[in-house]
């Protein structure tokens, strides 16, 4: 997992260095998430998310970026009167989610992609503390439909909010059923993030 990390930041790294056609830069935001099967509810799951990305622009409407991201998310539920229950999942992921943009004009654009995710650590923990691993064991390997809309304050500085859902489970159900579409646990998370420009021409 730490070689295709290294690899991964490698290419986007020449991508940004090697071509005139690119503009690049760093980005980080927050995320909250929850997860589908896991019997709780609501986006309580608060994380992080810090990456680099890299934009071409193909016409004065369209452009495709491709980002290197680390993401934190998973599951909280909270003790709440009546509810002795204390659960929380936290997921560590590195994902590369490459994105189509519809640049509506120089501020606001509207983006629609796919997100491979490698999950680098997960940990859950209820009201006694970390628990042992357990099955059904978290995929190694998922990825996420992607949405979102971003605006330019600055020619640097965009701001972008997101929503993610897996289109591919994060892990089987512990009952082992599956059933036409619900085949396990899927994540969803709401991410708002701030993006940089360090390289390249505006384009937005």
């Amino acid at each position: 997992m730490r070689r295709l990390t290294y690899i991964m930041l490698f290419l986007f790294c020449t991508g940004i260095a090697c071509s005139q056609q690119f503009e690049g830069g760093i980005l980080g935001g927050l995320t909250a998430s929850q997860i589908d099967g896991d019997s709780y509810s609501g986006y309580n799951k608060v994380g992080i998310l810090a990456g680099a990305w890299v934009q071409r622009l193909f016409t004065y409407t369209v452009a495709g970026q491709l980002e290197l991201r680390y993401v934190s998310k998973g599951s909280l539920h909270t003790n709440k009167p009546g509810d002795d229950i204390y659960y929380r999942c936290v997921l560590h992921y590195i994902d590369l989610p490459i994105m189509a943009q519809y640049i509506y004009n120089e501020k606001v654009v509207f983006e629609l992609g796919i997100g491979p995710e490698f999950l680098l650590s997960a940990k859950e923990f209820d009201a006694h503390g970390e628990l042992p691993e357990r099955e059904p064991y978290f995929h190694t390997f998922t990825m996420s439909a992607i949405a979102g809309i971003g605006y330019t304050f600055w020619d640097v500085l965009t701001f972008s909010a997101r929503f993610n859902y897996s289109i591919i489970p994060i892990r089987d159900h512990p009952s082992g059923q599956s059933y036409l579409l619900n085949q396990g646990q899927y994540s969803h998370v709401l991410s708002f993030a701030v993006y940089y420009k360090i390289s390249g021409k505006s384009s937005r």
